[in-house]
């Protein structure tokens, strides 16, 4: 009788373990779950500061983007992951690689992994940018789903009045 009442208990202890062991699991991943879903936030709020200049701009937005990447670089300038990498172009290219290997394509580009000019650079872009001039402006993003790269050209046929 003693050993089925150690046995009987024995089975309890074990069934009280199991039942704490998935309880803690379900939470863990309830607060793995949190976590992503945080970074996912943070990403979403981190491009919501430059997502609504994508397409087609007048010059006067284009210099209000800029002015956000220079404050965006002065606020991220020891996380140069947050710094995009901005190239000014005077025609669309398929993706970035063809701005640096397409040599019928001049554009200025300014990075701030690869430049410590990084904000003279954006601030002397934004100061020629015309304010008559119609631009588009593009967005590249990083494996994790941040802006990492502004790329705005524009047509010299355009002009608002």
């Amino acid at each position: 009788m003693n050993n089925i009442k150690t046995g009987v208990l024995l089975i309890e202890i074990l069934m009280a373990i199991t039942l704490g062991m998935f309880i803690y699991d379900s939470a863990q991943a309830q607060v793995d779950d949190a976590l992503k879903d945080m970074s996912s936030r943070q990403i979403e709020a981190f491009n919501s500061n430059f997502s609504s200049y994508e397409a087609e701009q007048i010059g006067s937005q284009v210099k209000s983007l800029l002015g956000r990447l220079i404050a965006n670089a002065n606020t991220y300038e020891t996380e140069p992951s947050k710094v995009p990498t901005v190239i000014i172009a005077d025609q669309v290219a398929d993706d970035y690689d063809e701005y640096k290997n397409n040599n019928s394509i001049s554009y200025t580009e300014s990075n701030a992994q690869a430049n410590g000019n990084y904000i003279i650079n954006l601030a002397t872009i934004r100061n020629h940018i015309s304010i008559k001039h119609m631009y588009y402006v593009e967005f590249g993003y990083s494996e994790d789903g941040l802006i990492d790269s502004v790329i705005i050209y524009y047509d010299t046929d355009t002009m608002k009045n």
